[in-house]
């Protein structure tokens, strides 16, 4: 499985965050250090993958909208490394939920990296579909965090369903998905946040994106992302 490479992960970055052409007014500047001191110089690989462990027990403050652009800009551009020519339909698509856990009304929304036409990354746009559908359903299928992301993919040989997994188009969006959610997830740990993955399908999730998205896409991979807790003296992970 491709995964971002310890040479790269600074340059990734900065690709990622160069300055944009043109910044909607509710996102930061790329100018903004806050958003760039978020990865370090100073983390290589090797350091993020021993720090790496599932977090299931997040406290419930939300995590920031430059953080979850950060690294989600970080997967699409080893995405589109790994994959130059691959086909538009099993792009993965990153729809999140936020907010359940805590006290705020959970939202679902859909995060679009956008690209210059000479392929430099642009700053990109979160969309606002409203109330999240059937948080409790997700808080029970997945750890309760403040934020979810769920990784889906269009599959055209299993546009009518949403448990078919013999197609060729399935197995390429699933590797690209999971690629997809642990570069995020590694993002995410040289952040300083916490997460846990959950690499299966599911067909509940699948018929709520459609449902309330109107997008045929397929779900294939959850990742749930927090401010770690702090756990029990003496307990483990």
């Amino acid at each position: 499985m491709p995964l971002i490479n310890e040479t790269d992960l600074w340059s990734l970055a900065q690709r990622a965050l160069a300055p944009a052409e043109h910044t909607p007014p509710d996102r930061p500047s790329a100018q903004d250090t806050s958003r760039t001191s978020r990865i370090s110089r100073s983390v290589p690989l090797h350091d993020v993958l021993t720090a790496r462990r599932s977090i299931r027990r997040f406290r419930e403050d939300p995590v920031p909208d430059t953080s979850l652009a950060t690294l989600l800009d970080l997967a699409t551009s080893t995405d589109r490394m790994m994959w130059p020519h691959g086909t538009a339909a099993t792009t993965p698509q990153a729809w999140l939920v936020s907010g359940v856990t805590g006290t705020s009304g959970a939202r679902l929304r859909q995060y679009t990296s956008r690209w210059s036409t000479a392929g430099e990354p642009l700053a990109g746009e979160f969309t606002d579909h409203g109330d999240s559908p059937e948080p409790a359903l997700l808080a029970t299928r997945y750890a309760p965090g403040p934020a979810m992301i769920l990784i889906c993919a269009k599959i055209t040989d299993d546009i009518d369903t949403v448990s078919d997994d013999t197609g060729a188009d399935y197995r390429r969006a699933l590797l690209r998905a999971s690629a997809f959610g642990y570069n995020a997830w590694l993002s995410a740990v040289a952040a300083g946040l916490g997460g846990s993955v959950y690499g299966r399908s599911s067909p509940e999730v699948t018929r709520i994106v459609r449902r309330y998205t109107g997008t045929p896409a397929r779900h294939l991979f959850t990742l749930v992302l927090g401010h770690p807790a702090e756990a029990p003296q003496g307990s483990g992970s």
